[in-house]
Protein backbone atom coordinates (compact mmCIF):
# COMPACT_ATOMS: atom_id res chain seq x y z
CA UNK A 1 0.00 0.00 0.00
CA UNK A 2 3.02 2.55 0.71
CA UNK A 3 4.58 1.62 -2.39
CA UNK A 4 1.04 2.35 -4.19
CA UNK A 5 1.35 5.83 -2.83
CA UNK A 6 4.83 6.80 -3.44
CA UNK A 7 3.92 6.25 -6.56
CA UNK A 8 0.94 8.15 -7.16
CA UNK A 9 2.95 11.10 -5.01
CA UNK A 10 5.63 10.92 -7.80
CA UNK A 11 3.40 11.61 -10.59
CA UNK A 12 2.11 14.70 -8.84
CA UNK A 13 5.07 15.98 -9.17
CA UNK A 14 5.93 15.21 -12.43
CA UNK A 15 2.44 16.71 -13.55
CA UNK A 16 2.82 19.69 -11.65
CA UNK A 17 5.70 20.37 -13.91
CA UNK A 18 3.88 19.62 -16.27
CA UNK A 19 1.28 21.95 -16.22
CA UNK A 20 3.76 24.91 -15.97
CA UNK A 21 5.45 23.89 -19.04
CA UNK A 22 2.60 22.48 -21.33
CA UNK A 23 1.02 25.93 -22.68
CA UNK A 24 3.74 27.37 -24.81
CA UNK A 25 4.24 23.76 -26.71
CA UNK A 26 0.40 23.30 -28.04
CA UNK A 27 -1.73 26.61 -29.05
CA UNK A 28 -4.65 24.32 -30.14
CA UNK A 29 -4.77 22.60 -27.14
CA UNK A 30 -3.20 24.26 -23.73
CA UNK A 31 -3.35 24.68 -19.79
CA UNK A 32 -3.58 28.32 -18.76
CA UNK A 33 -3.84 29.80 -15.74
CA UNK A 34 -6.55 31.97 -14.17
CA UNK A 35 -6.50 35.11 -12.77
CA UNK A 36 -7.40 33.09 -9.34
CA UNK A 37 -4.71 30.78 -9.49
CA UNK A 38 -6.69 28.20 -10.41
CA UNK A 39 -6.02 26.05 -14.31
CA UNK A 40 -8.29 25.79 -17.33
CA UNK A 41 -7.67 23.70 -20.00
CA UNK A 42 -8.50 25.12 -23.98
CA UNK A 43 -8.89 23.05 -27.19
CA UNK A 44 -8.95 26.19 -29.53
CA UNK A 45 -11.98 28.19 -28.06
CA UNK A 46 -13.49 26.00 -26.18
CA UNK A 47 -12.94 25.44 -22.46
CA UNK A 48 -12.97 21.60 -20.78
CA UNK A 49 -16.05 21.17 -18.38
CA UNK A 50 -16.45 18.39 -16.33
CA UNK A 51 -14.20 14.90 -17.10
CA UNK A 52 -11.47 15.49 -19.22
CA UNK A 53 -8.88 12.89 -19.93
CA UNK A 54 -5.10 14.82 -20.91
CA UNK A 55 -2.51 12.67 -21.60
CA UNK A 56 -3.79 9.54 -20.13
CA UNK A 57 -4.65 11.54 -16.48
CA UNK A 58 -8.53 12.27 -15.85
CA UNK A 59 -8.95 15.95 -14.81
CA UNK A 60 -12.56 17.14 -13.41
CA UNK A 61 -13.70 20.81 -14.26
CA UNK A 62 -16.43 22.84 -13.03
CA UNK A 63 -19.09 24.72 -14.99
CA UNK A 64 -16.93 28.00 -15.12
CA UNK A 65 -14.11 25.58 -16.85
CA UNK A 66 -11.81 25.52 -13.35
CA UNK A 67 -9.69 22.52 -12.57
CA UNK A 68 -11.00 21.07 -9.42
CA UNK A 69 -8.34 19.85 -6.56
CA UNK A 70 -9.51 17.64 -3.06
CA UNK A 71 -12.41 15.55 -2.93
CA UNK A 72 -14.75 15.89 -5.14
CA UNK A 73 -18.15 14.36 -5.01
CA UNK A 74 -20.13 14.28 -8.86
CA UNK A 75 -22.88 12.22 -9.64
CA UNK A 76 -23.68 9.92 -5.79
CA UNK A 77 -20.04 9.25 -6.23
CA UNK A 78 -16.47 10.54 -4.13
CA UNK A 79 -13.43 11.05 -5.80
CA UNK A 80 -9.84 12.19 -4.86
CA UNK A 81 -8.33 15.00 -7.31
CA UNK A 82 -4.57 15.68 -6.51
CA UNK A 83 -3.00 19.02 -6.11
CA UNK A 84 -2.06 18.58 -9.51
CA UNK A 85 -5.92 18.04 -10.25
CA UNK A 86 -5.21 14.11 -11.13
CA UNK A 87 -8.08 11.61 -10.47
CA UNK A 88 -6.34 9.30 -8.21
CA UNK A 89 -7.18 5.40 -8.12
CA UNK A 90 -6.17 2.25 -5.69
CA UNK A 91 -4.53 3.02 -2.46
CA UNK A 92 -4.11 6.90 -1.62
CA UNK A 93 -3.21 8.05 2.48
CA UNK A 94 -4.90 11.70 2.61
CA UNK A 95 -4.13 13.43 5.39
CA UNK A 96 -3.08 10.25 7.14
CA UNK A 97 -6.36 7.56 6.50
CA UNK A 98 -6.33 5.29 3.56
CA UNK A 99 -8.84 5.40 1.19
CA UNK A 100 -9.27 2.88 -1.79
CA UNK A 101 -10.78 4.06 -4.90
CA UNK A 102 -11.21 1.81 -8.22
CA UNK A 103 -10.35 2.35 -11.57
CA UNK A 104 -12.75 4.66 -12.45
CA UNK A 105 -11.48 7.03 -9.60
CA UNK A 106 -14.31 6.23 -7.32
CA UNK A 107 -14.23 5.92 -3.41
CA UNK A 108 -15.51 2.37 -2.25
CA UNK A 109 -17.14 1.81 0.87
CA UNK A 110 -17.80 -1.75 2.71
CA UNK A 111 -15.53 -4.97 1.97
CA UNK A 112 -13.00 -4.88 -0.90
CA UNK A 113 -10.49 -7.52 -2.12
CA UNK A 114 -7.01 -6.52 -2.96
CA UNK A 115 -4.48 -9.23 -4.00
CA UNK A 116 -6.57 -11.89 -2.33
CA UNK A 117 -6.83 -9.72 1.04
CA UNK A 118 -9.68 -8.10 2.74
CA UNK A 119 -10.25 -4.67 3.74
CA UNK A 120 -13.10 -2.89 5.24
CA UNK A 121 -14.41 0.73 4.41
CA UNK A 122 -16.44 2.90 6.57
CA UNK A 123 -18.84 4.86 5.56
CA UNK A 124 -16.59 7.76 5.07
CA UNK A 125 -14.38 5.86 3.06
CA UNK A 126 -11.65 5.54 5.73
CA UNK A 127 -9.81 1.79 6.12
CA UNK A 128 -10.63 0.20 9.79
CA UNK A 129 -8.07 -1.18 11.67
CA UNK A 130 -8.35 -2.97 15.03
CA UNK A 131 -11.46 -4.62 16.34
CA UNK A 132 -14.33 -3.41 14.54
CA UNK A 133 -18.02 -4.23 14.83
CA UNK A 134 -19.77 -4.03 11.27
CA UNK A 135 -23.19 -5.46 11.02
CA UNK A 136 -23.82 -6.73 14.44
CA UNK A 137 -20.61 -8.73 13.73
CA UNK A 138 -16.65 -8.14 15.14
CA UNK A 139 -14.09 -8.37 13.14
CA UNK A 140 -10.23 -8.00 13.37
CA UNK A 141 -8.11 -6.01 11.45
CA UNK A 142 -4.60 -5.64 11.59
CA UNK A 143 -2.29 -2.54 11.55
CA UNK A 144 -2.37 -2.41 7.40
CA UNK A 145 -6.01 -2.84 7.43
CA UNK A 146 -5.76 -6.85 6.44
CA UNK A 147 -9.06 -8.67 8.04
CA UNK A 148 -7.46 -11.50 10.21
CA UNK A 149 -10.64 -12.44 12.12
CA UNK A 150 -14.46 -12.78 12.15
CA UNK A 151 -16.47 -13.11 15.46
CA UNK A 152 -18.92 -16.31 16.17
CA UNK A 153 -22.39 -16.35 15.72
CA UNK A 154 -22.87 -14.61 18.80
CA UNK A 155 -21.28 -11.96 18.03
CA UNK A 156 -18.36 -12.03 20.33
CA UNK A 157 -14.68 -12.23 18.76
CA UNK A 158 -13.35 -15.59 18.87
CA UNK A 159 -10.77 -15.32 21.79
CA UNK A 160 -8.19 -17.94 23.50
CA UNK A 161 -8.18 -21.31 22.11
CA UNK A 162 -9.93 -19.68 18.48
CA UNK A 163 -7.69 -16.70 18.74
CA UNK A 164 -4.58 -16.16 19.75
CA UNK A 165 -3.65 -12.39 18.66
CA UNK A 166 -0.76 -12.72 15.89
CA UNK A 167 -2.01 -11.67 12.58
CA UNK A 168 -1.41 -15.13 10.37
CA UNK A 169 -1.35 -17.32 13.08
CA UNK A 170 -5.24 -18.20 13.59
CA UNK A 171 -5.95 -21.13 15.12
CA UNK A 172 -9.12 -23.09 15.46
CA UNK A 173 -9.10 -25.46 18.13
CA UNK A 174 -12.85 -27.18 19.07
CA UNK A 175 -13.64 -28.44 22.73
CA UNK A 176 -13.77 -32.16 22.91
CA UNK A 177 -10.92 -32.83 19.93
CA UNK A 178 -7.24 -32.66 20.12
CA UNK A 179 -5.81 -29.95 19.85
CA UNK A 180 -3.74 -28.98 16.41
CA UNK A 181 0.12 -28.42 16.17
CA UNK A 182 1.01 -24.96 14.23
CA UNK A 183 3.38 -26.71 11.92
CA UNK A 184 2.20 -23.67 9.19
CA UNK A 185 0.70 -20.17 10.05
CA UNK A 186 -2.77 -20.13 9.26
CA UNK A 187 -5.21 -17.86 8.26
CA UNK A 188 -9.03 -18.16 8.22
CA UNK A 189 -10.50 -16.86 4.85
CA UNK A 190 -13.76 -15.90 6.19
CA UNK A 191 -15.26 -13.48 3.01
CA UNK A 192 -14.28 -16.57 0.60
CA UNK A 193 -16.10 -18.85 3.19
CA UNK A 194 -19.14 -16.38 3.01
CA UNK A 195 -19.21 -15.91 -0.72
CA UNK A 196 -19.43 -20.10 -1.21
CA UNK A 197 -21.93 -20.11 0.95
CA UNK A 198 -24.18 -17.22 -1.05
CA UNK A 199 -22.75 -18.89 -4.64
CA UNK A 200 -24.25 -22.14 -3.21
CA UNK A 201 -27.70 -20.87 -2.17
CA UNK A 202 -27.86 -19.23 -5.43
CA UNK A 203 -27.30 -22.43 -7.09
CA UNK A 204 -29.96 -23.92 -4.73
CA UNK A 205 -32.28 -21.55 -5.07
CA UNK A 206 -32.48 -21.34 -8.88
CA UNK A 207 -32.94 -25.18 -8.52
CA UNK A 208 -36.10 -24.57 -6.90
CA UNK A 209 -34.36 -26.19 -3.32
CA UNK A 210 -34.49 -24.50 -0.04
CA UNK A 211 -31.23 -22.46 0.98
CA UNK A 212 -28.56 -24.02 3.56
CA UNK A 213 -28.46 -22.29 6.86
CA UNK A 214 -24.97 -21.56 8.33
CA UNK A 215 -24.50 -23.28 11.17
CA UNK A 216 -21.84 -22.24 13.93
CA UNK A 217 -20.77 -25.83 14.97
CA UNK A 218 -20.46 -27.12 11.38
CA UNK A 219 -18.32 -23.88 10.52
CA UNK A 220 -15.78 -25.00 13.53
CA UNK A 221 -15.98 -28.56 12.75
CA UNK A 222 -14.97 -27.43 8.70
CA UNK A 223 -12.29 -25.06 9.55
CA UNK A 224 -10.44 -27.88 12.06
CA UNK A 225 -11.26 -29.85 8.88
CA UNK A 226 -8.94 -27.42 7.08
CA UNK A 227 -6.78 -26.91 9.62
CA UNK A 228 -6.19 -30.61 10.35
CA UNK A 229 -5.23 -31.58 7.13
CA UNK A 230 -2.71 -28.56 6.50
CA UNK A 231 -0.75 -29.25 9.59
CA UNK A 232 -0.43 -32.69 9.13
CA UNK A 233 -0.07 -32.89 5.13
CA UNK A 234 -2.58 -34.75 4.07
CA UNK A 235 -5.72 -34.36 1.57
CA UNK A 236 -8.63 -37.00 2.62
CA UNK A 237 -11.68 -37.50 4.45
CA UNK A 238 -10.44 -39.44 6.39
CA UNK A 239 -7.23 -38.40 8.79
CA UNK A 240 -4.24 -40.36 9.62
CA UNK A 241 -5.24 -41.66 12.93
CA UNK A 242 -8.23 -43.52 10.76
CA UNK A 243 -10.63 -40.61 11.93
CA UNK A 244 -13.02 -38.48 9.79
CA UNK A 245 -16.13 -36.12 10.53
CA UNK A 246 -18.69 -37.80 11.76
CA UNK A 247 -16.38 -39.21 14.80
CA UNK A 248 -15.77 -35.61 15.33
CA UNK A 249 -19.27 -34.43 15.41
CA UNK A 250 -19.69 -37.40 17.67
CA UNK A 251 -17.00 -36.42 20.08
CA UNK A 252 -18.82 -33.01 20.02
CA UNK A 253 -22.29 -34.22 20.37
CA UNK A 254 -23.63 -32.43 17.87
CA UNK A 255 -26.89 -34.23 16.76
CA UNK A 256 -27.94 -35.03 12.33
CA UNK A 257 -29.30 -38.25 11.02
CA UNK A 258 -27.73 -37.36 7.65
CA UNK A 259 -24.56 -35.88 7.18
CA UNK A 260 -21.57 -35.09 4.46
CA UNK A 261 -18.90 -33.34 3.52
CA UNK A 262 -16.66 -32.12 0.63
CA UNK A 263 -12.88 -30.79 0.46
CA UNK A 264 -10.82 -29.03 -2.01
CA UNK A 265 -8.01 -27.43 -2.10
CA UNK A 266 -5.93 -24.72 -4.25
CA UNK A 267 -2.78 -22.70 -4.15
CA UNK A 268 -4.56 -19.52 -6.04
CA UNK A 269 -7.79 -18.76 -5.17
CA UNK A 270 -10.02 -19.12 -2.28
CA UNK A 271 -13.42 -18.80 -3.69
CA UNK A 272 -12.19 -21.09 -6.70
CA UNK A 273 -12.86 -23.77 -4.49
CA UNK A 274 -16.74 -23.03 -5.11
CA UNK A 275 -16.36 -23.84 -8.95
CA UNK A 276 -14.14 -26.63 -8.17
CA UNK A 277 -16.65 -28.60 -6.08
CA UNK A 278 -19.51 -27.46 -8.39
CA UNK A 279 -17.92 -29.14 -11.59
CA UNK A 280 -17.38 -32.28 -9.84
CA UNK A 281 -20.85 -34.63 -9.95
CA UNK A 282 -20.56 -35.93 -6.36
CA UNK A 283 -19.31 -32.97 -4.68
CA UNK A 284 -22.56 -31.04 -6.59
CA UNK A 285 -24.95 -33.37 -5.40
CA UNK A 286 -23.86 -33.13 -1.84
CA UNK A 287 -24.48 -29.18 -2.32
CA UNK A 288 -27.52 -29.91 -3.95
CA UNK A 289 -28.81 -32.25 -1.74
CA UNK A 290 -32.23 -31.75 -0.83
CA UNK A 291 -31.87 -33.64 2.61
CA UNK A 292 -29.18 -31.45 3.76
CA UNK A 293 -30.71 -28.38 5.53
CA UNK A 294 -27.64 -26.88 7.18
CA UNK A 295 -23.55 -26.59 6.47
CA UNK A 296 -20.18 -25.31 7.83
CA UNK A 297 -17.57 -23.75 5.65
CA UNK A 298 -13.91 -23.82 6.55
CA UNK A 299 -11.34 -21.92 4.20
CA UNK A 300 -8.19 -21.78 5.51
CA UNK A 301 -4.86 -20.37 4.30
CA UNK A 302 -1.64 -21.96 5.11
CA UNK A 303 1.55 -23.80 3.83
CA UNK A 304 0.70 -21.88 0.52
CA UNK A 305 -2.51 -23.56 -0.14
CA UNK A 306 -6.26 -22.74 0.43
CA UNK A 307 -7.58 -25.48 1.93
CA UNK A 308 -11.36 -26.04 2.23
CA UNK A 309 -13.90 -27.52 3.88
CA UNK A 310 -17.82 -28.13 3.50
CA UNK A 311 -19.54 -30.43 6.70
CA UNK A 312 -23.13 -30.80 5.66
CA UNK A 313 -25.76 -32.22 8.21
CA UNK A 314 -29.67 -31.81 8.50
Amino acid sequence: MKKTFFTRITSTVIMAATIATLSPLKASAEWSQNDDRTWSYKEGNKVAKGWKNISNEWYYFNENGRMKTDWTYEKGNWYYLNNSGVMQEGWNNINGTWYYFNNNGVMQIGWIQDNNKWYYMNSNGAMQTGIQNIEGKVYCFDESGKLIESSNDSGQLLTNSAYDGQAGNNTVDINGLPQLPRNYSISIQIMAENKIFELMNEKRTEAGLNPLVMDNELVQVARYKSNHMIQYNYFDHTTPEGNNWTSWLKAINYEYTTTGENIAYNNYEPVELFNQWWNSPGHKANMMNPSYTKVGIGVISGSDKYMGTQTFSN
